[in-house]
């Protein structure tokens, strides 16, 4: 494959800091070399900061270009959305409900929380970061 020499000095560069060139190589091919150029860097933060189930789990929802703003989406991962909704509530309101009280959690996710969340491979991110 033939790229530009900026995107070969690049590669090379990253390479010389560690990074492993097939990474590079298929971030091109699933990306573009444009892309690559513009946030390949961010790319390899968000690997280093969380891992590669996160990072994709991202990328099943947002664009690339998005990827910057991954730390700031980043709710955790749950078992389900449902989940994801009562942990919320809890952790928002401190509420202290009776055992004998029965929330619909999902579907306080499905009518509430999910225009705003969005969820993948269990991982939930906040669509407005």
């Amino acid at each position: 494959t033939e790229y530009s020499d900026e995107t070969i000095e690049l590669i090379d560069e990253l390479v010389a800091d560690g990074n492993d060139h097939d990474v590079l190589e298929n971030f091109i091919e699933e990306h573009g070399e444009s892309y690559f150029q513009s946030y390949i860097e961010d790319y390899l933060q968000a690997i280093d900061e969380y891992d590669e189930d996160v990072v994709s789990a991202f990328l099943d929802v947002f664009d690339i270009d998005s990827i910057g703003s991954l730390s700031d989406a980043y709710q955790g991962r749950y078992d389900s959305g449902a989940e994801f909704a009562e942990s919320l509530v809890s952790d928002c309101y401190s509420m202290d409900m009776p055992s004998w009280v029965e929330v619909d959690w999902q579907a306080t996710w499905d009518n509430a929380l999910s225009y705003d969340y969005s969820e993948s491979d269990g991982h939930i991110f906040n669509n407005n970061f």
